[in-house]
Order: C-alpha cells, then sequence, then structure tokens
C-alpha cells in the first residue's frame, strides 16, 4: 500500500512538473528506459547519426515501408523550404498505440542547429511548420524501439495565404517576380494573376486595411497589414475598391475588382500582387500563394531486404537521378530496404550507408 500511494505521488508531482517545464515526446518516452539500457543507447545513437545524414529529398515525398523490431533506424531527409510555404508532415501506421518521433531543424551554414525549431506533439502523427525564412531543413522521423507495423509517410507544403482571385489559380500567374520592366531599369516585385474585369479580389490572410487610394503605378490599390509585426500585401490595378482603411478583415473577404488602373491600361486586367516585409522591402510572394500537391496514399510497401543485379549500381543521395552518386554497389550486395518512393528504394548497405537506388538495379525478396 505504502509503494502504491509513493508511486501515486511521484505521478503528480511528474505531472505538476511537466506542467511548468513542458517535455518534449521524446523526453516523455526516455523515462522508461535508464541511461544503462544497451537497446535505448542504440536507438539514440541512430537519432544523433540521422543528423549527420545528407539524404535529401524533393517536395512533395511519398515513402512507404516496414517499421521492424528492434527498431533503431532515424529516417532523416533534407528539404528546402521557401519563405510563406507550410511544411506538412504526415504519417499513417496500423497501429494507433505505436509512437513515432517527428523532429525539423533548420540547417544553417551547413551546420544543424541544435534545438529542434518544431517536433510533433506526444501520440501525434502530424507536424505543420510555416517557414519564415528560405532555407535547407533537416527532417528526422523514428518510430520507437519496438515498432513493428507498416507505414506510410508524406512530405509536402502548402500556401501560407490563400489565393488573392477568386476561382483562379497557378495558371493564371502569368508574370512573375524578377521579370524586367521598363527595358530592364527595374524589376516586378510581385505576381501578376489574370482574371476578367470586375472578378473579386479578397484577403490572403486576416488582417487590418492599412491605405487604400488611386495614386502612382499601382492606381487603384489596397494595401493589407498582416497583424502587428507581419508583411503588407499589395493589391494594384483594381477597377474598383471595396475595402475601407482601418477595416478588419478575414481570409475571404472581398477587398476590390480585378482592373487595368495605373500603368497597366494598356494591359489585359489583372491583379499585381506583391508583400513587403520591414526592412527587406518586397519579397516574392509566390511561395505565399501558390497551390501544391498534395500526394496520395498508396499500398504500402512492407519487404526488408533486396539484392542489387548489377555491378556499379548508383547509390544515390535522393530518388533521382539528379541527386549525387555516393557509392557504387556491387551485383549480389545484400542491401536493407527501409522503405520505397515511386520507382526508387531507400535503402542501407552497412550501418554507415544509406541512400537511395532505382529499382531497376534491385531484386526484392518476397
Amino acid at each position: 500500500m505504502l509503494a502504491f500511494v509513493l508511486l501515486t505521488a511521484c505521478s503528480q508531482i511528474q505531472k505538476a512538473t511537466d506542467v511548468i517545464t513542458n517535455p518534449t515526446a521524446r523526453e516523455v518516452y526516455a523515462r522508461n528506459f535508464s541511461e544503462e539500457n544497451v537497446q535505448y543507447q542504440q536507438w539514440i545513437k541512430s537519432y544523433e547519426k540521422g543528423k549527420q545524414d545528407s539524404l535529401t529529398i524533393s517536395l512533395p515525398y511519398l515513402e512507404s515501408g516496414q517499421y521492424k523490431t528492434p527498431n533503431r533506424n532515424a529516417y532523416s531527409y533534407n528539404l528546402n523550404l521557401q519563405e510563406g510555404e507550410q511544411l506538412h508532415v504526415r504519417l499513417v501506421k496500423e497501429l494507433d498505440s505505436l509512437q513515432v518521433f517527428i523532429d525539423l531543424f533548420k540547417i544553417e551554414e551547413g551546420q544543424l542547429q541544435q534545438k529542434p525549431l518544431a517536433q510533433a506533439e506526444e501520440n501525434e502523427t502530424r507536424l505543420t511548420f510555416e517557414a519564415k525564412e528560405t532555407a535547407m531543413y533537416k527532417l528526422i522521423i523514428q518510430p520507437e524501439m519496438e515498432a513493428n507495423t507498416p507505414f506510410q509517410v508524406s512530405v509536402f507544403t502548402q500556401p501560407t495565404f490563400g489565393f488573392p482571385v477568386v476561382g483562379k489559380g497557378n495558371k493564371d500567374i502569368q508574370s512573375y517576380w524578377g521579370a524586367t520592366r521598363d527595358g530592364g531599369k527595374r524589376s516586378h516585385e510581385g505576381v501578376d494573376i489574370f482574371a476578367a474585369r470586375g472578378t473579386p479580389v479578397v484577403a490572403a490572410t486576416d488582417g487590418r486595411i492599412s491605405s487604400t487610394g488611386n495614386r502612382g503605378l499601382g492606381g487603384k490599390q489596397v494595401w493589407l497589414r498582416e497583424g502587428l509585426f507581419g508583411g503588407s500585401l499589395y493589391y494594384a490595378h483594381l477597377d474598383s475598391i471595396i475595402a475601407t482603411r482601418g477595416q478588419r478583415v478575414k481570409k475571404g473577404d472581398t477587398l476590390g475588382l480585378v482592373g487595368n488602373s495605373g500603368n497597366a491600361r494598356t494591359t489585359a486586367p489583372h491583379l499585381h500582387f506583391g508583400i513587403y516585409k520591414g526592412y527587406s522591402g518586397a519579397i516574392n510572394p509566390l511561395p505565399f500563394i501558390e497551390e501544391r500537391e498534395i500526394p496520395s496514399q498508396e499500398a504500402t510497401f512492407s519487404s526488408k531486404v533486396a539484392a542489387v543485379i548489377r555491378n556499379k549500381a548508383e547509390l544515390r543521395l535522393g530518388p533521382s537521378t539528379s541527386f549525387t552518386q555516393i557509392a557504387s554497389l556491387q551485383q549480389k550486395d545484400t542491401v536493407e530496404i527501409l522503405g520505397k518512393t515511386g520507382n526508387w528504394f531507400h535503402i542501407q548497405p552497412s550501418d554507415s550507408l544509406k541512400g537511395f537506388m532505382h529499382r531497376s538495379l534491385l531484386k526484392v525478396s518476397p
């Protein structure tokens, strides 16, 4: 009885402490093991190795495979994010009780930052992160040690903002950031979205109307301020202005109608959409609004090993021939399969080497 009371008291103290310290899912999981536990130390070592991996993926990305017991593999991927993109990581697994840890780091000047920028909450299989700057990032996904289940992970981006013209999309953007203007005297500080005159122009995000008017190159224009420290969204060449200065607006509220006022009088009606941020000035608005593909789920893949069927088989940094070759394997070499993405296998030829190999170079065991 005394032992039960003590355990209950310790549990309550731990919960109270957690409210203050807000431990990560990894830290909570680590409480189940002693520092002398060999398997746990191997699991930790795999995570640290994942931080050093240079495997790279392009988005959207979809991989399926089989977590195997005892599991000491950490799946690590380098990826590029642009300011304005929102990263989504989605993991599907058969066992709801299985824990999988998802961490995102920033790579700065070739060095991995020590602390993750974002981590999935305990027992969560999703991670969402809004990129505040264009950079390389590292994603590490690691299942718990006793994981033994098929999995499928999708990694993709979505725009932070909504599309600013009703009923239009990527195909209606016909002039991009950086295009030359006035014979090369200046460059385009935004994107042009073409639509019929009178098409509603809407707030791409929540905010406050900081300015409206009919002036300069932009003609009839609306400026939308995103929060106290956010950027300013610029809507130009409008046919008419509907929003008023000082007005609070929600994403999707109508601000005006597409036109060709200002210096766009000789062009077809369109919206010039720009974003300006503090001392940075104009930034490329395309990543903030460009619609992107969300990968569809596929049948899971559970094979564990494969044999190389050709000499000098190329092992690459990523799942495409555009990625650097990092090793050359020989016929009959045996490799462990970590997962499959399209026509490429994510493999581990040895404890110190991981990479991607095209399916035509492997014979997969059933």
